[in-house]
């Protein structure tokens, strides 16, 4: 700052931020100068996160029984039972057909036949409580009802060995029984039923 007074020139300096500002933009334009380089051939890994899935089978079952069992559309309950044994084998479908043991036409099947060696794992087809563990007045033989709840339960028959209580509570898969030949029967084989509000159904519209 200049000052003029009684013809004297008096010279006054200020504190300037100049050098400051002129290291800083030094120091920019080397690092804008600055070059990162990377041999092509080594090799780039970068973390990914662990996510997986795993459908709810149950809780697909649970959505489609909101309603009454009876009022699930027959698209809706495809699919929603596991299969009761590792190994499918149908011997015996559902409905109309002749009575093994006595050769009459006109007996209703009321479940699906599967063969099995006597003694293989039977599970349950979904969750729920067992409602009925014993012996079947009915040719049924050792039998297992599981309750799935709103109007759906299965059944199964013939069995060798029953693994379960009343009241008790089963994850879906569940080893519930082995296998047999109990009651009316030919053979080694589960005869596997589902119950719909006190009405058996196919057990293959459900599986």
């Amino acid at each position: 700052m200049a000052l003029a007074a009684t013809g004297l020139a008096l010279a006054v300096t200020m504190p300037t931020t100049a050098a400051t500002l002129s290291v800083g933009a030094a120091g920019r334009a080397a690092a804008e100068d600055a070059v990162i380089t990377a041999d092509p051939g080594v090799p780039m890994a970068f973390d990914r996160p662990q996510v997986s899935s795993r459908p709810d089978a149950d809780g697909k079952l649970h959505q489609t029984l909101a309603v009454s069992a009876a009022e699930v559309t027959a698209a809706a309950a495809k699919g929603v039972l596991s299969a009761p044994l590792d190994t499918l084998q149908q011997t015996s479908g559902f409905g109309s057909r002749i009575n093994p043991l006595t050769g009459e036409m006109g007996e209703v099947h009321t479940g699906q036949d599967y063969g099995v060696a006597c003694g293989s794992a039977v599970h349950g087809a979904a969750g729920g409580t067992v409602t009925f563990a014993g012996w079947h007045p009915y040719g049924g033989g050792n039998r297992i009802v599981i309750d799935h709840g709103n109007g759906l339960s299965t059944t199964y028959n013939h069995l060798s060995q029953i693994g379960v209580t009343v009241g008790q509570t089963l994850e879906r898969g569940a080893r519930i029984s082995l296998s047999g030949t109990t009651g009316s029967s030919t053979g080694c084989h589960l005869h596997f039923e589902v119950v719909v509000n006190g009405t058996l159904v196919d057990p293959l519209g459900w599986l």
